[in-house]
């Protein structure tokens, strides 16, 4: 491994350690409660190390939205097989390093709703993330980042990436009702999860959403006798 290596595995050890820090205050203390220096403490870096890894306190908590590697949009870029295929596996690459996070997404619509400055977090985030995608696209395609075929592979990453988390975290669709709990959960202070989506490992997910767009799009052409 190279000095370059070391150094990269670091700052993403750093990142997630001051991350956790967050995401536990915020636990315990709720959104408002959590404070920088709290975190930088808890993770034993200094405040200006917190800011080096992340814009805002709002910031910190925006999980499972983050622009793919770069050797990642590179073996997209120069993929070999079908363009939803390669999109499935840059895609599925971060799945990973979200997936001990699953009970902290299901409480996260919440904390987003309640709090302005973390619902602007989410979007600056996910307009990081599609221009990132555009970007490996545009380059993949031999187009623009502007052209139709670009947008429209980004507004399909998008959309399995949504798809994915949301058959992951075993939610119903946001148009969908919420359905009334019979009886109060074991543990009150858990998310609830729907018992018609399984918990599946969020790789599975994806792979999951992407077949079925292919069935979808491609169906295969019935035998002729």
């Amino acid at each position: 491994m190279t000095g370059t290596d070391l150094r990269a595995t670091q700052a993403q050890r750093t990142r997630a350690a001051i991350r956790a820090a967050a995401l536990t205050l915020t636990r315990e203390r709720g959104y408002a409660a959590m404070t920088v220096d709290d975190v930088a403490a808890l993770a034993g870096v200094s405040r200006r190390t917190v800011f080096n890894h992340f814009a805002s306190k709002a910031d910190l908590l925006v999980v499972g939205l983050e622009p793919p590697a770069p050797a990642v949009v590179e073996a997209f870029v120069n993929g070999s097989g079908s363009l939803l295929e390669d999109l499935g596996a840059l895609l599925a690459s971060g799945a990973e390093s979200v997936e001990s996070e699953r009970g902290w997404l299901l409480s996260f619509p919440e904390i987003v709703r309640d709090n302005p400055e973390v619902e602007r977090a989410v979007h600056e985030r996910l307009r990081i993330v599609a221009q990132s995608l555009a970007e490996a696209a545009g380059r993949r395609l031999g187009a623009e980042p502007d052209d139709p075929r670009t947008r429209a592979v980004v507004a399909l990453a998008m959309a399995v990436q949504r798809s994915s988390l949301d058959l992951w975290c075993g939610r119903s669709h946001p148009w969908e009702e919420r359905r009334e709990v019979a009886a109060p959960p074991e543990n009150p202070g858990a998310p609830e999860v729907s018992e018609r989506c399984p918990q599946v490992p969020l790789v599975d997910a994806v792979r999951t959403m992407v077949e079925a767009i292919s069935e979808v799009v491609s169906p295969p052409h019935p035998s002729r006798n």
